[in-house]
């Protein structure tokens, strides 16, 4: 069972970022689905750690991972629960495009300076 833990959780990752975006362009909801997705994250985990399996990994290196999807999850729940209240959405936009545009101009002026 070890072994087909690792191909399971990268196919499973593999499958849902493509499913948010599809669901995006159809204008479906998906914060019901994050949310039981996190839930499940969050209740497997926690059956994980205490029954002592860690999907072939370290104890410390299987919690980091786990940690970090619920860090992930947590997130894209926030922005798709943003994102389906209109009157906030308006502001991420702008805020990521802001972001986007700072990025760009630190990478454009320290790109000179990389050059030999």
């Amino acid at each position: 069972m070890d072994d087909l833990a690792t191909p399971l959780v990268g196919f499973a990752s593999l499958l849902l970022l493509p499913a948010l975006g599809v669901a995006a362009l159809l204008r479906q909801k998906v914060t019901p689905w994050l949310q039981a997705a996190v839930f499940v994250w969050l209740l497997g985990g926690v059956w994980a750690l205490s029954s002592g399996w860690h999907a072939g990994y370290t104890p410390e290196r299987f919690l980091r991972l786990w940690l970090l999807g619920l860090v992930l999850g947590g997130g894209l729940l926030l922005v798709a629960h943003l994102r389906e209240k209109r009157r906030t959405w308006r502001w991420i936009r702008l805020a990521m495009m802001l972001a986007t545009i700072a990025v760009f101009v630190r990478a454009l002026l320290a790109w000179p300076a990389g050059l030999p």
